[in-house]
């Protein structure tokens, strides 16, 4: 029998079982093939039955995006994405989507299929350099739907801006392909360092703080589905008038709140999402040279850490052994601006135009 005899639903199951580019290799031996691996239906089977591995996204102080085939092997050979120079944050990442921003641009890319689209602002975005933004990207599942979460305030200390406390929030549809704004954020994101909303769990998530008496940190959660914003129950006995300063990343689907230092780097993970008694602390010590900025992903099988550090470089920390080393992915410079993780898949950032 011919594969070609085969039922549809025997090619997707035997072809989701492929890496993604080994799909895209496949995609260019026959029309039929090429048809049924672009469909909607195969691409979401791909994401959900392909064991992903997680692979790493690094950008040069020249602003160049490069992306390593996986995150926790030393040596591992990099490709430089053909994407416009001057790039300065991997503001988020989810299904194999990376959302790159610079001060004008900001990019959806698949690092894996090469595809890219220019997110255009929000029609109601603030003036540029005259205010603070930071964005991140998650999916809603109720609604099938890959969204993109800006927060931006005025700039308050500039005389001519407006004397505006509030945070605004604009959701951008990458199926619809439209902005929208909703209600503001009831909590004061003025962070001294802006960072990316971390996404677990159908929400996006920031460190903030309250704007009651006390002005207590927060773990402030956006649910994309609702649109509206949540509080998640932090660590018990962490400083709540402090951690707002910390770092909030996700490792292997879990949030993680990050008090990042030189001597010691301890690591709260929750467990159970939402659970506030799930939060379990991981401590990196052991003598490292640099000042850890933020860990990108960790590997259970081999206990070790990918982290990146204040020395714009990447080290990785062996949890059992309490050793550090550094580590080298060939074709990339020796430091990085800023750094993150994302699966491979075949998840197109132009879904708007795959609806129309």
């Amino acid at each position: 029998m011919a594969t070609t005899d085969l039922p549809q639903e025997i090619l997707i199951d035997i072809f989701s079982r492929l890496p993604a580019k080994s799909v895209g290799k496949c995609r260019c031996l026959a029309k039929t093939w090429r048809t049924l691996l672009s469909t909607p239906q195969f691409i979401k089977s791909h994401l959900i039955r392909k064991p992903h591995q997680q692979n790493l996204i690094l950008i040069a102080p020249s602003g160049s995006v490069h992306f390593a085939a996986s995150a926790a092997v030393d040596g591992a050979v990099s490709r430089k994405l053909q994407s416009p120079e001057n790039m300065i944050e991997v503001a988020g990442s989810c299904d194999g989507l990376v959302l790159l921003v610079d001060e004008d641009r900001k990019l959806l890319v698949n690092p894996i299929t090469q595809q890219q689209i220019e997110i255009t602002d929000s029609p109601l975005a603030l003036t540029k350099r005259e205010s603070f933004s930071m964005y991140g990207l998650g999916h809603d599942r109720i609604n099938d739907d890959y969204k993109i979460v800006a927060l931006s305030y005025w700039d308050t200390d500039n005389e001519h801006n407006p004397d505006c406390a509030d945070t605004f929030v604009d959701v951008y549809s990458v199926t619809r392909g439209v902005w929208k704004r909703v209600d503001n954020s009831p909590y004061d994101h003025a962070v001294p360092h802006l960072s990316c909303g971390a996404f677990v769990s159908g929400a996006i998530h920031w460190l903030a703080s309250s704007r009651e008496e006390g002005y207590t940190s927060v773990i402030a959660a956006f649910d994309l589905a609702r649109e509206v914003f949540d509080e998640m129950p932090a660590p018990s006995g962490v400083d709540l008038g402090k951690f707002v300063f910390w770092k909030l990343v996700v490792l292997e689907g879990c949030l993680c709140l990050v008090d990042a230092g030189r001597d010691r780097s301890d690591v709260w993970i929750m467990k159970e999402y939402g659970v506030g008694e799930s939060w379990t602390k991981l401590s990196i010590e052991g003598g490292c040279v640099y000042d850890i900025i933020k860990p990108l992903c960790f590997d259970g099988d081999d206990e070790e850490i990918v982290l990146m550090t204040e020395g714009e470089s990447l080290v990785v920390y062996n949890v059992k052994a309490k050793l550090f080393r550094d580590m080298v992915v060939d074709g990339v410079p020796a430091m990085f601006v800023d750094g993150g993780v994302f699966v491979d898949s075949l998840v197109s950032p132009a879904l708007c135009e795959q609806v129309m």
